[in-house]
């Protein structure tokens, strides 16, 4: 008789729970959904016409209690204009004022159930310009600096800037100021949107003041910084290191006296200085070398001549940089060649 009682109360049980089952399937209410949300035009005037659009869907098809965008924290009622109310596109159309804004969307169902897109912080946009211009957005102007560069030569300085333009357009200028003198400065790396600017440039001796300016398509300046300038510390002068001949060679090593005999050396110059003077004395007399290969201050100089007969003919080197800084090659005495036989 007691298992019969305990049978019977095992299955009023097993009763209840399958029969509470779907009432508590049914209890459970899911957020919709939101898709596609956007704003057009993203960008225009004061006097355009923006359209708020997104698809709301509900996994219970209930329909929303409101459908909205937010703009700047204002909320703006949505309407349904294409679909059914609990799987539709909904839309409203907004005029802003001039200025950046900022959006985000928001539905909530019959049931309470809610959605908000994007679920945290809002969106950029739109970007509302005076009248019927596009709003165009400054340009931004980050790690403004310099260094100073030893390979080229002491006293040579790189001046560097990260230009952005959230535009995507190309700047009309960017520049460096330096002591009052506006440089332009070229892209180093990136897009002209959204790159890296450089000017060099060799500066004297005593203190440096500079600053940077970035011009946008529209014309808009931007400085940085802001507010007064940026300091180079002071450049130290630095004594003359004179020039190195190296590499010296006539070709050919012996000829007639008809023919061209060339003469070679090399100019180097620590300080990248040009030579002021650029002479081969051959038997004693100085000729004029000419640049023939690499820089003026780092390349090949040549001379071409005739010689007249002899087995004893000599020459040596002699630079000058401008600046106290001098050169014979080789120190003492003579390179001896060519050869001029009949």
């Amino acid at each position: 008789m007691r298992k019969k009682q305990i049978a019977l109360a095992a299955s009023f049980v097993i009763f209840g729970v399958l029969f509470t089952l779907p009432v508590l399937a049914a209890e459970v209410n899911h957020s919709p959904c939101l898709c596609g949300a956007k704003i057009t035009p993203i960008q225009g005037g004061a006097k355009s016409v923006y359209i708020a659009e997104v698809r709301y869907s509900d996994p219970e098809n209930d329909p929303p209690a409101k459908v909205e965008v937010y703009v700047n924290g204002v909320a703006y009622p949505m309407r349904l204009v294409k679909g059914k109310p609990a799987a539709g596109i909904y839309r409203t159309r907004l005029t802003l004022p001039v200025g950046e804004h900022t959006h985000f969307f928001y539905a909530e169902d019959i049931r309470g159930a809610s959605e908000r897109f994007p679920r945290i912080s809002a969106k950029p946009g739109p970007f509302v310009g005076v009248g019927k211009k596009v709003y165009n957005r400054l340009p931004i102007l980050t790690n403004g600096g310099y260094h100073e560069d030893y390979v080229t030569g002491e006293g040579v300085f790189t001046f560097s800037l990260n230009y952005l333009d959230k535009d995507g357009q190309k700047p009309k200028a960017v520049r460096v100021v330096i002591d009052g003198i506006p440089s332009d400065m070229t892209l180093h790396l990136g897009s002209p949107a959204n790159g890296i600017y450089l000017y060099k440039t060799k500066l004297s001796p005593g203190p440096h003041a500079y600053y940077f300016v970035g011009i946008d398509d529209c014309g808009a300046c931007v400085l940085h910084p802001q507010q007064g300038v940026l300091y180079v510390p002071s450049v130290e002068e630095k004594g003359n290191l004179p020039p190195q001949l190296r590499g010296n060679k006539v070709e050919p090593a012996a000829g007639t006296p008809t023919t061209v005999y060339t003469y070679y050396v090399e100019y180097l110059d620590p300080d990248c200085n040009p030579p002021a003077r650029a002479e081969v004395y051959i038997n004693g007399k100085p000729h004029q070398m000419k640049l023939v290969g690499g820089k003026p201050s780092s390349g090949v100089y040549r001379y071409r001549t005739r010689l007249y007969l002899g087995a004893y003919h000599n020459y040596y080197f002699y630079f000058e940089d401008g600046n106290g800084g001098f050169c014979r090659y080789p120190e003492v005495g003579y390179f001896h060649g060519p050869v001029v036989v009949k």
